[in-house]
């Protein structure tokens, strides 16, 4: 089976069309849609050292935000807007507060229905390290996020699962049904914000379809 990361990197145009390292820079951002497969089944602990898999999700739209260090504040304000745009009353509040806002409601959905929700998680892309360092890791997180469960990557699972752009964001969306459906890289525009968020309501709206 065709690997997620080579999907990524070549379905983002990594090369024009031809599959590049996993690991290489973004010569131009886009968000594609794509072929839904099951998301992998992964184990990661946050900084509190919880454990978390990608199915714990289901019945919410789970979108895992990743990359290197110099990514970081891009991925940061990329959450943000990605949570904002499906829980509008989240605006400035507080952050403990902010990430147990409601989601908007669906146009026409059946009275009493369930909302599913839109999971905007971010995933620090760390590697290899000694448990000390893990340790000392860790503790950085809880204090820079007590708020806001971090997914820890230390074993490159991120960019052997999906693939990697470095120095931008990256982002994969996985379904309420917990297959991968859409992928974006790069230093995405306003526009590009539009479309990954028209794409996410759409998987929304499919989850509540007769």
């Amino acid at each position: 089976m065709i690997s997620f990361a080579t999907i990524f990197v070549t379905a983002m145009v990594f090369g024009q069309g031809t599959a590049q390292p996993a690991n290489t820079a973004s010569p131009q951002a886009q968000v594609v849609k794509l072929k839904a497969q099951k998301a992998p089944a992964f184990v990661m602990g946050d900084q509190f050292e919880k454990e978390h898999r990608c199915q714990e999700c289901q019945g919410d739209v789970l979108v895992l935000i990743y990359g290197d260090r110099e990514s970081s504040e891009f991925n940061k304000q990329l959450g943000e807007m990605i949570h904002l745009a499906f829980h509008p009353t989240a605006k400035n509040l507080a952050p403990e507060k902010a990430r147990l806002a409601a989601p908007s409601p669906l146009p026409g959905q059946p009275a009493g229905g369930r909302v599913p929700d839109v999971k905007a998680v971010p995933v620090a892309i760390i590697g290899k390290a000694p448990n000390l360092v893990k340790t000392i890791i860790r503790n950085e997180f809880r204090k820079a996020c007590p708020d806001c469960p971090v997914w820890m990557d230390f074993n490159g699972t991120m960019q052997q699962s999906f693939g990697m752009a470095a120095g931008v964001p990256n982002l994969v969306v996985i379904d309420t049904a917990g297959q991968v459906r859409m992928a974006a890289g790069g230093k995405l525009t306003r526009d590009h914000l539009q479309e990954l968020v028209d794409g996410i309501q759409q998987l929304r709206q499919e989850a509540v379809k007769p």
